[in-house]
């Protein structure tokens, strides 16, 4: 905006087009003609009238040939209209200074500020050329007076007014070409800080979104959900429409985390190559380039964007992408690391089945969604038979081989939804959500007859370890209205099984009490389920 005004006045103050030099040009063609109306014409003689008459009418030619410039033809600059009228200015001077002798050279005013204001225009040496000029024309006009050579000093006093004519043009083109190139410098300045302040403001909008990108990845140990709030913010640093990034798992060839901001729903991504580059399928004629922004030990972060834009990243930009996947890295590894923990905080680790724990708080959950819903839920409790054999047979390594796999036989006989946990020691349990009695039943004799068919590993590796399982079962909220009384009617079905031989599937019999409500007893000895 600085270098903008200082233009703006620079050609308001040289340029002719401007309001200043017109009323200028004006006044002295109405000065002309005014001086030569109200006071000369009476005065001069016949040959310095005629003079004066058509050098008056040839500068007020010229004026009027300036402001008709400047009123139709806008486009045209001050040194095309000054060239235009130079001709008419040099001859319309001299005649007037001829005919004006007698009055002590009163024009010579008109050739110093004609030829000032040519070198304001014009370059040093066209300057020099043209105050030349008017130094002829001044000449011409004096050479022709006959008196000048008699008086004394009228010849040292022309030559050095004509030098002062040709001084004058000299110095003052010299003046606006150091004032310009001031200018220029002064505007290159102002250029260089409009930049700076440009950059200046990027870099702190850099900044910001690096700083507001780590306090949302940090935020939350889980942060999938952040990663449009991340990718729409890169987007609006870096300015590119649509872009997408990636953390991979390199030992994997996994994504762990993904975030995409202005893609169509049908893109489709490919990685290939030993750089994993990756193409993002757009329209038919775009697709996208990948570039690597860190290659962290096992994880590597790729940004995607279209190829022009992606060449077109400046080193800010890549600062920005770089900083921004140093801080997915650790917002990764941070969310891996929770995630295992918690993980390891609900499993079992022999047997990776859910561990005492979550069991417990599954079981609260599940009880009180089917007290409000009106709905059913199953509880099986299992426990090896025989498995201190197995130990002091096979030794203690082989048993928790032993308890590992059943846990895996186990979740291979059940649904997703249920819950295999190991309750403790050789002791197993399933929850079952939304299933009655006989769908238990149906589920534990799978169990059990899955569990009989196996054969373990022993501890030589071969499968010639066999294992059975008893099982009791018991139904919310027919064997029991609590988790309390649950687990205790599961347990005592399993107990039942056990003292009734073992590798079979028991559950409590209904009795009704005074008040009309069911409650659980042992199972009889034939160990039949019963409705």
């Amino acid at each position: 905006m600085r270098s903008h005004c200082l233009r703006t006045g620079m050609r308001r103050r040289v340029d002719i087009d401007g309001e200043t030099y017109l009323v200028a040009r004006i006044a002295s063609a109405l000065f002309v003609l005014g001086v030569y109306i109200v006071w000369l014409r009476p005065t001069l003689a016949p040959r310095d009238n005629t003079a004066y008459f058509w050098g008056a009418a040839l500068w007020v030619i010229a004026t009027v040939m300036t402001v008709a410039l400047r009123l139709t033809r806008k486009g045209a600059g001050a040194k095309k209209t000054l060239l235009v009228t130079l001709p008419f200015d040099l001859v319309a001077l001299a005649l007037l200074a001829m005919a004006t002798w007698k009055y002590e050279d009163p024009f010579y005013a008109f050739y110093v500020g004609i030829a000032a204001v040519y070198a304001t225009v014009f370059k040093r040496t066209r300057a020099w050329v043209y105050a030349g000029l008017f130094v002829v024309s001044y000449l011409a006009a004096h050479v022709t007076m006959s008196h000048w050579m008699i008086e004394p000093g009228a010849y040292e006093l022309v030559v050095m007014k004509a030098a002062t004519i040709l001084l004058l043009g000299w110095s003052v083109s010299l003046v606006m070409e150091q004032q310009l190139d001031r200018q220029s410098a002064l505007e290159g300045r102002s250029r260089e800080v409009v930049d700076l302040n440009r950059q200046l403001e990027r870099s702190v909008a850099e900044l910001q979104a690096i700083s507001e990108i780590s306090e949302i990845i940090h935020s939350t140990l889980d942060f999938d959900s952040v990663g449009p709030i991340v990718i729409d913010i890169l987007q609006k640093v870096i300015d590119i429409p649509a872009a997408c990034i990636f953390v991979i798992d390199k030992a994997k060839q996994q994504t762990l985390f993904s975030a995409s901001k202005g893609l169509r729903s049908e893109s489709t991504y490919t990685y290939s190559g030993p750089g994993l580059i990756a193409e993002a399928e757009l329209d038919q004629d775009e697709h996208f380039s990948c570039m690597e922004l860190l290659d962290h030990n096992e994880m590597l972060v790729v940004f995607c964007a279209d190829a022009r834009h992606i060449d077109g990243l400046e080193s800010d930009d890549r600062m920005v992408l770089s900083a921004v996947a140093s801080e997915l890295v650790v917002a990764v590894e941070n969310s891996r690391l929770y995630k295992l923990t918690k993980r390891l905080s609900i499993t079992d680790e022999l047997t990776d089945l859910y561990n005492y724990r979550y069991l417990q708080q599954r079981l609260d959950d599940e009880i009180g969604r089917a007290k409000r819903y009106g709905k059913t839920l199953s509880f099986l409790m299992l426990d090896m038979d025989d498995f201190k054999a197995i130990n002091d047979t096979h030794g203690h390594l082989v048993g928790d081989a032993v308890l590992a796999e059943l846990g895996q036989v186990m979740k291979t006989t059940v649904r997703e939804v249920d819950v295999v946990a190991r309750y403790g020691g050789e002791e197993f349990s399933v929850l079952l959500p939304e299933t009655d009695a006989a769908g238990a039943f149906i589920v534990a004799e799978k169990i059990r007859e899955a569990v009989a068919l196996h054969k373990f590993m022993d501890e030589d590796g071969e499968r010639s370890v066999r294992a059975t399982v008893s099982i009791g079962l018991a139904n919310f909220p027919v064997h029991a209205e609590d988790k309390e009384s649950l687990l205790r009617a599961a347990d005592d079905a399993v107990y039942q099984a056990k003292t009734m031989g073992k590798d079979r599937v028991r559950a409590p019999h209904i009795r009704m009490t005074r008040l009309g409500r069911p409650t659980a007893v042992p199972a009889p000895s034939e160990g039949e389920l019963e409705s």
